[in-house]
């Protein structure tokens, strides 16, 4: 996933810049990192939790006022940590409100500010956008999103390409209104790629998320974690387990609020249990208002979607006393949705890489107590503080006297649920914008009841309202925009993808006299780390196959976090074997000896290919060392080996019965091989992977299509594997032929599962 940028403000801090990355055809790769990246503190990094409620209105929890609810687990966090009364979400209404979180920015700056993204919607948080899970992935942190996603449905805005290695929840709302996109089968249950229940039911969500959160605080509780838990309640449809139906006074959406409040006690118990809460930071906030206030003490006005205080100031808690935040506090400090971005950041000891605009401030030392208000960003009281003077500050003549740059930082400007703007405040001043301009004090009229009169206030509010505009005018960014399927179903790229990438095109690694071979290389632009690299190598090696048969599969790949490599190597009708994977062991080397410029981890590399490239896989996977297939394509001091191999449709057993009768009657496989199984024996015992099987080869996944030769499934091949103790699986996808990648749904199917083993060996 890529770093967040601007076309505006592109540039980023490098430690080691081999040359200028461009998306053109003549890019040059180079891996830069952040400048704290190498300077990174030998303390435990923190683990933070982001617990986000669906429409939880202002006072609806027992620490923020409700009487008729009871949260003791909620109320206890806020005892032991801060709890904000002037904290404002993103916007009045689900999507927008999360893209803010994520992104740092209003969701106006990101192009994610109208009303919410359906099932139907092709668009979604722009791929270019670094978000805050990709800036903790990037800094080596396990990262989860379980729960509600709803920032777009087409794949380059998933959770899994937006920076979170796991994902269980719903993509989707089940509000009424959405959920007629799936018929009569309903909104899916899914846990990465599978669906693990159809329809899902409201009723056990809360619990089977946080199930799924304290899963994977177990499983990464040796290392630092960022899990994002967006829970599908408080949204209608409410569900409601039966263990809390009818336990609160408030009908079902109380009783909705009480068995959140006893998962939140789990998550904690949890922490405990493991010996990591001094460790962890926890957030809790709502993503929008639901109601005003139910009695006379209760003052707030507007319900979700508006922007009165109800529809958008919302209750937050933050919690981690362990790591020097306050405890037992209340601040009525401004602080916006977009803050913890670039605060969680400096708790986790994460500098954010230069480049575009972020609205969010670093408010660390209002947390740990250094300060009553978000110091000024001038003044450089924390890691992130001048992330702010991003923003665009050049004022005309008739606002620089009037306003001053922190004090426009400091403003909250919010945004109405079709993305106008519609208020703006400042301290305790809220100006309304539409129809005509209202001041209110709501230090002193929460309900905004009464009108204030004061020009010098309006005139300055007012200002900054122009600014904004103009600022965003000028700088805001697009939304991600997926390109639709081809109607014919045949496999299509979406452009997105190839936007997403880092592209260096005919790079020559090998010669051999007047034949130059050449790659293709594809990285994800700007992730900073070093990656694992993929050698991918094309089908129709034996005819006429070229490197640019396996584009699709090599950028879907790329753009999953990998370094990848389509080959040439040279064809059956220019050279006889074992040509072919001396081509093949001389594109690894290669990549290994030139590791650095293009950012790869030498000791992470793999190989896939599809049928004459299948066959190459599996043999370059199993002949490590064997010099009669090293070949002479350069760089001798390298090792060819590789880590882990996906086998497409290919051929692994060379010497069995049935290649025996092919060789006789095929002219193809006698000018692959020079003749016969029994012209060449030796031949055909050099090119069989499972000749060549030992107990050092790496894991290995065959899938081939459920219409193809049964040989594809590499049956004694897979079997002596496992004889061996190496991991090898097997898919078959259904009804696919032996070319199953030209179509969509099956290439879809096959690129899942590559990720899988790539991801699980290699990353």
């Amino acid at each position: 996933m890529s770093i967040n940028r601007s076309a505006n403000a592109a540039t980023c801090t490098m430690s080691s810049l081999i040359s200028r990355m461009a998306l053109v055809t003549s890019v040059v790769f180079a891996i830069a990192r952040p400048a704290l990246a190498a300077e990174a503190p030998a303390a435990p990094k923190p683990n933070i939790i982001f617990i986000f409620v669906d429409d939880q209105g202002y006072y609806d929890l027992g620490c923020y006022g409700a009487t008729e609810v009871k949260t003791p687990r909620i109320d206890a966090m806020a005892d032991e940590g801060i709890r904000f009364t002037d904290y404002y979400a993103a916007a009045p209404i689900c999507s927008p409100s999360r893209a803010g979180l994520l992104t740092g920015c209003y969701p106006r700056r990101v192009g994610n500010h109208i009303w919410v993204h359906r099932a139907d919607s092709s668009s979604g948080i722009h791929p270019d956008e670094l978000t805050i899970a990709e800036l903790f992935q990037q800094n080596g942190y396990a990262t989860a999103c379980i729960g509600k996603w709803h920032l777009g449905f087409r794949e380059p805005f998933l959770p899994r390409n937006q920076g979170f290695e796991h994902y269980f929840g719903l993509l989707h709302n089940l509000d009424p209104v959405e959920v007629v996109c799936f018929g009569d089968q309903g909104v899916p249950l899914m846990r990465n790629d599978t669906i693990v229940k159809r329809p899902a039911d409201p009723a056990e969500l809360t619990k089977l998320y946080t199930d799924e959160a304290i899963a994977f605080m177990e499983k990464n509780a040796e290392k630092p974690f960022f899990v994002y838990l967006p829970h599908t309640m408080l949204h209608n449809p409410l569900g409601v387990s039966e263990e809390f139906k009818g336990t609160s006074q408030w009908g079902e959406y109380g009783d909705a609020i009480q068995e959140l409040d006893h998962n939140v006690g789990r998550l904690f118990d949890s922490l405990k249990r493991l010996g990591i809460s001094d460790n962890t930071i926890v957030i809790y906030a709502s993503d929008n208002g639901r109601g005003p206030g139910r009695t006379p003490e209760q003052k707030i006005r507007g319900h979700k979607l508006s922007t009165y205080e109800g529809g958008i100031r919302v209750p937050a808690i933050a919690w981690g006393p362990g790591l020097g935040l306050q405890t037992g506090e209340t601040s009525a400090a401004v602080v916006r949705a977009m803050d913890w971005y670039p605060s969680l950041a400096t708790l986790a000891g994460i500098e954010i890489p230069a480049g575009p605009v972020i609205d969010g401030r670093d408010i660390t030392p209002l947390l740990k107590g250094e300060s009553a208000v978000v110091p000024a960003p001038g003044l450089n009281k924390s890691l992130n503080a001048k992330v702010p003077l991003r923003r665009r500050w050049d004022p005309p003549g008739e606002w620089e006297p009037l306003i001053k740059r922190w004090e426009y930082n400091d403003a909250f400007f919010y945004h109405g649920s079709q993305g106008a703007l519609a208020a703006v405040r400042w301290k305790n001043w809220k100006l309304y914008l539409n129809p005509s301009l209202e001041l209110y004090d709501l230090s002193n009229d929460p309900a905004e009841s009464t009108l204030v009169r004061n020009s010098d206030v309006i005139r300055k509010l007012r200002g900054m309202a122009i600014l904004f505009q103009e600022e965003i005018r000028l700088d805001a960014r697009p939304a991600g925009q997926a390109t639709p399927r081809r109607t014919d179903g045949k496999t299509a790229i979406p452009a997105e993808i190839a936007d997403r990438l880092h592209s260096k095109l005919d790079v020559t690694f090998a010669r051999y006299g007047d034949r130059t071979l050449k790659m293709d290389i594809y990285r994800p632009k700007d992730n900073w780390r070093t990656l694992p690299a993929i050698v991918c190598i094309h089908g129709g090696g034996w005819r006429q196959g070229q490197k640019m048969n396996f584009r699709n599969a090599a950028q879907t790949l790329a753009a999953r976090g990998f370094v990848t490599a389509s080959i040439d190597y040279r064809l059956s009708g220019e050279a006889p074997f074992p040509a072919h994977i001396h081509d093949c062991k001389a594109a690894v080397r290669f990549l290994r000896a030139n590791a650095k410029e293009y950012g790869i981890d030498p000791d992470k590399m793999g190989a896939i290919g599809h049928s004459a490239g299948g066959h190459l896989a599996a043999l370059l996977a199993t002949s490590a060392g064997v010099q009669e297939l090293e070949g002479r394509g350069g760089n001798a001091e390298f090792s060819s080996a590789i880590q882990a191999v996906i086998p497409m449709a290919g051929q692994t057993d060379f010497l069995s019965e049935r290649n025996r009768e092919i060789s006789r009657d095929r002219e193809i496989w006698q000018q692959f091989l020079g003749g016969s199984q029994e012209e060449k024996p030796e031949m055909y015992r050099l090119a069989s992977p499972l000749v060549h099987v030992d107990k050092t080869d790496p894991p290995c996944w065959i899938i081939t299509g459920a219409k193809d030769d049964p040989s594809t499934r590499a049956d004694r091949f897979r079997q002596r594997l496992k004889e061996l103790g190496i991991k090898s699986e097997l898919t078959v996808v259904e009804d696919a032929p032996h070319a199953f990648l030209t179509r969509q749904v099956w290439f879809d199917e096959a690129m899942e599962i590559v990720d899988q083993l790539f991801t699980k060996t290699l990353k």
